[in-house]
């Protein structure tokens, strides 16, 4: 399967799905315009993917690392149906991990992840982590 990388703009993060290494990540700012069209292609890789794990019978350790700066109200909706998605991936026999990064002294940026594990109502092993934006 296809790496998927998306670089950072201005108003949008990085995304690098790298299946080889079982590391998913998110970093960045996350205010696009069209925040629909910005995460299409996101969420249909994410069905490919689970597609071909469900074909070869494969399951994996799947890393998500999630790191913003900042991201408005609609990108929180898209986030809490990408923490769906991925929780989609225990039901084929996949082990998921998230780590929610916020910036040192950033505790509303620390209460958002907590609210979108909350909210999403998904119980996945996932963890805060203070860390400095890299």
């Amino acid at each position: 399967m296809r790496k998927l990388h998306i670089k950072p703009f201005k108003d949008s993060p990085e995304i690098i799905f790298d299946p080889d290494n079982n590391l998913f990540k998110i970093k960045g700012i996350c205010h696009p315009e069209n925040v629909t069209k910005f995460f299409q292609p996101v969420m249909e890789w994410l069905d490919e993917y689970k597609l071909f794990l469900e074909k070869s019978k494969a399951t994996k350790d799947i890393n998500l690392i999630i790191f913003f700066r900042y991201f408005n109200s609609a990108t929180y909706k898209y986030l809490i149906t990408l923490l769906q998605k991925f929780h989609e991936f225990t039901d084929i026999g996949c082990t998921l991990f998230v780590d929610w990064h916020y910036e040192t002294e950033d505790e509303e940026m620390k209460e958002s992840g907590e609210e979108l594990f909350e909210f999403s109502g998904i119980k996945i092993p996932h963890k805060c982590i203070e860390s400095p934006f890299n």
